[in-house]
């Protein structure tokens, strides 16, 4: 009986400590996520004479913070509940490849039903974001390889991970991708929660948040690519 309970309270011992390193790995994330993009508008406010050498910097800050919020991620990482059964890097890379497919359709169906209400389907946030990179393409890196990466480890990873337990799966899906569309801040809070939404069952669906990476490039390579052979 003795040993029963010396055994149950290692394991307890155990999971506290996993759960405190992953609550201080998502703490640390998330500073860094709000450093990242809140830089360069701190830049612009506190150097208003900045012409084209902000979006260098923005450019050279995303991929960075993408580099740093990576490592933060997986140095020392402690499998969270969704992590506990990765699927294999072939499945993995297989989902990430249909799930790029899947979210483009759903996105094209909620934009014509949009389009059927008689409601704009224009994108302030995407208009914006291609029309400084056909300026200045370096800053599509940033679009392509920064914001997705950094994007899906903090609103999947750190925030659907951690409220999946509290709440379920469910819950912590529609938490995530809420905050998902509200951050993107352009009016398409149904399109942005969808793709969220899906992000999240992919993540779940596999075990590796690198399948909801690929079809998030992927994703936004689908825009950008055409531009730049435009």
């Amino acid at each position: 009986m003795g040993l029963l309970k010396s055994s149950l309270t290692r394991n307890l011992h155990r999971k506290d400590v996993k759960e405190m390193a992953n609550r201080r790995q998502s703490l640390s994330i998330l500073v860094c996520y709000f450093i990242v993009y809140a830089l360069p508008t701190l830049l612009v406010t506190g150097f208003p004479h900045l012409g084209s050498e902000v979006y260098l910097i923005q450019t050279l800050d995303y991929l960075i913070g993408a580099i740093i919020i990576g490592w933060l991620a997986w140095h020392h990482a402690q499998p969270n509940t969704i992590e506990q059964q990765p699927s294999t890097w072939l499945s993995t890379i297989l989902w990430g490849l249909a799930g790029t497919f899947i979210v483009i359709v759903g996105q094209n169906a909620i934009l014509n039903l949009t389009r059927l209400l008689g409601q704009s389907t224009a994108s302030e946030n995407t208009s914006t974001l291609l029309a400084v990179g056909q300026k200045y393409p370096f800053f599509f890196l940033a679009v392509l390889v920064g914001a997705p990466i950094m994007e899906e480890i903090v609103f999947r990873k750190v925030i659907f991970g951690f409220f999946t337990p509290v709440t379920g799966s469910i819950g912590a899906a529609v938490i995530s991708s809420l905050l998902f569309s509200f951050a993107h801040a352009d009016g398409h809070l149904i399109l942005y929660a969808f793709v969220g939404l899906f992000f999240c069952w992919l993540y779940r669906h596999t075990g590796r948040i690198q399948t909801s990476m690929i079809a998030h490039v992927l994703m936004n390579g689908a825009v950008v690519i055409p531009i730049l052979f435009n």
